[in-house]
């Protein structure tokens, strides 16, 4: 692949992360909300439950949108046997639960850190402050691992 198609393919997928990235955020946002609405659960164990609800969006769209050239380059929707240590849809669903894990303890953490620190009135914005810091390094460990092939 030459360098202009690379960077095209980069920033089509690159949009794509922004696409899914942005619906799981906002099925986060909304589980979130309601669950502190309708509730009395605490902000902070609600967000544990957005997260796993969210997660489910965030796997499906990044697997048949963002990366699919990555774990499918054949064209007929079976995963590439380039990996030989990949076992296709459940190597990427274990290795993007792990990158997911990793950026939700990150983003829990500033999450609290932000509930303590300003008030749990403030919990919106937190949130939507800590999902855009966030947002960058689950970019970098979907790419370059856990859809990689």
């Amino acid at each position: 692949m030459n360098k202009v198609a690379a960077t095209n393919a980069t920033s089509i997928q690159a949009l794509w992360f922004l696409v899914v990235g942005a619906s799981a955020a906002l099925v986060h946002f909304l589980v979130l909300i309601s669950i502190v609405n309708l509730t009395a659960i605490k902000p902070v164990w609600a967000n544990v439950f957005a997260f796993l609800v969210a997660f489910v969006v965030s796997f499906l769209g990044h697997f048949y949108l963002t990366f699919k050239s990555s774990v499918n380059d054949n064209g007929n929707n079976q995963p590439s046997r380039a990996n030989k240590n990949s076992n296709g849809p459940l190597s990427a669903l274990g290795k993007w639960f792990g990158s997911s894990a990793l950026g939700f303890m990150a983003n829990q953490g500033l999450f609290v850190l932000g509930l303590r620190s300003f008030g749990e009135q403030y919990y919106i914005l937190i949130w939507l402050i800590v999902t855009a810091i966030i947002t960058v390094m689950t970019f970098a460990l979907g790419r370059f691992w856990a859809f990689k092939s």
